[in-house]
């Protein structure tokens, strides 16, 4: 059954993930160590794939197709 309510978490934990990612890139471009830099990108690049993919039910499921 559709719950408004979990659409909405859905978005505020897209959000979240984003954010991290804004900030993780940020620390990279303010960074001079390389290895900081480049540890910062891939991490950020994680989070921003978590925003990406399908939020799973506790089945591992998406959602959508629930």
């Amino acid at each position: 059954m559709f719950d408004p309510n979990d659409r909405r978490d859905d978005r505020k934990r897209d959000l979240e993930c984003l954010r991290l990612a804004s900030d993780l890139r940020q620390l990279a471009k303010e960074t001079l160590d390389p290895d900081l830099k480049a540890h910062c990108l891939r991490i950020a690049k994680q989070w921003s794939d978590e925003a990406d993919e399908p939020t799973k039910d506790d089945t591992g499921v998406d959602k959508g197709f629930s």
